[in-house]
């Protein structure tokens, strides 16, 4: 459990076979390609244009995906409504692992390209059909607005239209100003005529004399009249039934575009793959730009793990490329990327660690003390066996029938040991389900919700015990620099302020000499602390240095107050349960008869305490990440480190792999 030493290769061949080449070191899975420095005489390659159309393929890919499911919703709507024959492709559920996919079968998916893009671009015909009948469907819609203010109206559009004589004017006002046109007929001597509108306007027919046309300019700005501009020979009524019945057939062609859009379901399994083909093939061209060539040669280099060197050096032996090769260790100004080798209990908690910074390659590697921590303190915040074994057993069902490789489904695992760590937590606090040791009985080492001290002291030492680790870890890391004074007194100064104010407020309960030893120890510390703040300083910044170290006692105590999370969040899931267990048992007594009190105390009971263990969980791995990352990590962790990343690590859906099927195959045939 620690960060792999990594090991250079740097291996020239002939540029005819680099492609080759980068195939093999996909398939062994434990290569990365690093970019090369500028040689004399050499060139960086150029498969610029190559990437640049695998990356528009995989855009093509991701909108068949994308589509296909932003459309779901809308398919499952219309499927219900029975106006589509769409039944939802069987989903793989929750919690799975990426499938296995063999190198050869993988190697081969070219062979399905052509079939599958021709199909996506039959799925850009019917999202680009959609799109029309989205306008049409608007155009339809602003044709029946447009009528709203004419319901009334039996002529059609066309005869409202000066003659030799009269202006005739068609248009719609507001309702509330529709009184104001009287002055039409007592000012100017027209006519008008108001048709009801079925929305907030009604529609005016105005007739008058063509001479007194300019006349009423104001009165129509008044009404804030708005000129129709229909000139339908059709009437409202025939315009708005044809739009109705344009609407119905838009809306028919859009239920059946949808459908054919949810057929391409079925090539989901095909598009994934073919995505993760076209991810590896950006993958290796963008190594094979790393690498340096001439026109017949080219030089590569690339990073390996240690443990990998002898498969990585017999392959290449064994292979019948024309290359020369060396295997080295790194030089002091390489960094090389991080690569961290952790057992099945560690493993998930380096997620934890990477959401705040990946570890620097020279650093030492803090997952292990990460999950030790991370299991300690989640089961204190959570704190009720009840839960715990709810959470373990639960996530451990989840576990054995997928059986996640490493490195996938973390949360799960972490969910399943911090289950683990809240039952042996939730015993000793006497917490089942928010009933009490008390009340059922049982031993227990003490109770929070009864006597809460002993929790805050015990998060509080929790918290001094984790961050005088970091220091610990902190003082072997600056020791392995060649800087152990530094080291030893930055973190001693802060164990002997510990045992001096220990001492000095133990004292009444150890003795006098305590308080004696406890101002020793003190002085000591303040001295210490002060010296190692001057490290790495000159002239009068020693002297500041010296202070600002004093300064950071503030700051530690107020990161040992942080850990009070524990205490509240380790309080808060036992009162919501005890809280839910008594609604339960209040409401059940109301009932009239004894087996709907049964009934409704269990309702309540396993909706209260779902969203109690649920809502807490996710509180507990939160505030439990936030300690790691600030106080923990605050400590020691330099973190900035780059992740490792070998060929075939960027696949999405799938896993290069040899099938359990096959595996037994194979097998079968060696006994025959």
């Amino acid at each position: 459990m620690a960060i792999s030493n990594m090991l250079k290769l740097l291996l020239i061949g002939n540029v005819k076979e680099r492609n080759n080449l980068i195939k093999r070191l996909h398939k062994l899975g434990c290569v990365e390609v690093a970019t090369t420095d500028k040689i004399e005489k050499m060139q960086s390659a150029d498969m610029g244009e190559y990437a640049d159309k695998c990356k528009v393929k995989l855009a093509r890919l991701e909108f068949c995906l994308e589509t296909v499911k932003s459309y779901k919703p809308t398919a499952l709507k219309l499927a219900k409504e029975q106006k589509i024959d769409y039944i939802p492709a069987k989903g793989k559920g929750p919690f799975q692992t990426r499938p296995l996919i063999s190198f050869e079968d993988f190697s081969n998916l070219k062979d399905i390209e052509t079939d599958i893009f021709t199909q996506i671009s039959q799925l850009k015909e019917y999202t680009d059909k959609i799109i029309a009948l989205r306008a049409k469907t608007q155009k339809e819609t602003n044709v029946i607005a447009s009528l709203a203010p004419y319901a009334n109206m039996h002529a059609p559009f066309s005869k409202f239209k000066d003659t030799a004589t009269a202006s005739v004017l068609l248009g719609e006002v507001a309702k509330t100003k529709v009184a104001l046109f009287e002055k039409i007929e007592s000012e100017y001597g027209g006519v008008y005529e108001v048709f009801q509108g079925s929305g907030n306007s009604d529609g005016v027919a105005i007739v008058i004399d063509k001479s007194k046309r300019e006349d009423i300019q104001q009165l129509l700005a008044d009404t804030e009249f708005t000129a129709c501009s229909i000139s339908s020979d059709s009437t409202p009524e025939e315009m708005r039934a044809q739009a109705e019945k344009n609407l119905a057939e838009t809306e028919k062609e859009r239920n059946l575009a949808i459908e054919a859009i949810m057929t391409f379901e079925n090539i989901f399994d095909d598009v994934k793959r073919l995505h993760d083909y076209f991810t590896l093939e950006v993958a290796k061209a963008e190594s094979e730009n790393r690498t340096q060539t001439t026109s017949s040669t080219y030089y590569l280099e690339a990073w390996l793990p240690e443990g990998e060197k002898d498969r990585v050096d017999k392959d290449l032996e064994n292979s019948p490329l024309s290359l020369a090769y060396t295997i080295r260790e790194p030089l002091e100004s390489e960094t090389p990327p991080t690569f961290v080798e952790s057992n099945g209990v560690v493993a998930p908690y380096e997620s934890v660690t990477n959401m705040f910074s990946v570890p620097f390659y020279k650093e030492i590697d803090p997952n292990p003390s990460v999950a030790f921590f991370f299991f300690l303190i989640f089961g204190m915040m959570l704190g009720d066996a009840g839960y715990g074994l709810l959470l373990t057993l639960g996530t451990g069902i989840i576990l054995a029938l997928r059986k996640p490789p490493k490195g996938e489904m973390n949360l799960v695992k972490i969910m399943f040991m911090g289950g683990i760590s809240t039952f042996i937590w939730g015993f000793l606090f006497g917490s089942y389900f928010g009933l009490s040791a008390t009340d059922l009985g049982i031993w227990c080492w003490f109770n929070p919700i009864e006597d809460p001290m002993p929790l805050l002291i015990l998060s509080l030492a929790v918290g001094v015990v984790q961050m005088f680790f970091g220091m610990a870890i902190n003082m072997v890391a600056l020791i392995k620099k060649h800087q152990p004074v530094w080291g030893i007194s930055s973190a001693f100064s802060w164990y002997f302020l510990a045992l001096g104010i220990g001492g000095i407020f133990g004292a009444s309960y150890i003795g006098a000499w305590a308080k004696t030893a406890g101002i020793v120890f003190a002085v000591l510390g303040v001295v210490l602390l002060m010296l190692s703040g001057t490290f790495g300083k000159r002239g009068a910044k020693k002297v500041t240095g010296a202070l600002s170290s004093l300064y950071g006692i503030i700051n530690f105590f107020s990161d040992i107050m942080s850990y009070t999370r524990i205490f509240g969040l380790g309080l808060a899931s036992g009162v919501i349960g005890m809280v839910f267990n008594e609604i339960a048992s209040v409401i059940s007594g109301m009932m009239p008869f004894k087996f709907m009190g049964v009934i409704v105390t269990i309702i309540i009971c396993i909706i209260g305490h779902t969203f109690n263990i649920s809502i807490n969980a996710l509180g507990a791995y939160v505030h439990n990440s936030r300690l790691q990352f600030v106080e923990f990590f605050g400590k020691f962790y330099t973190g900035g480190g780059e992740l490792f990343a070998p060929l075939g690590s960027q696949m999405k859906y799938y896993r290069i792999g040899e099938p359990v099927e096959a595996k037994k195959a194979s097998k079968s045939k060696q006994k025959q």
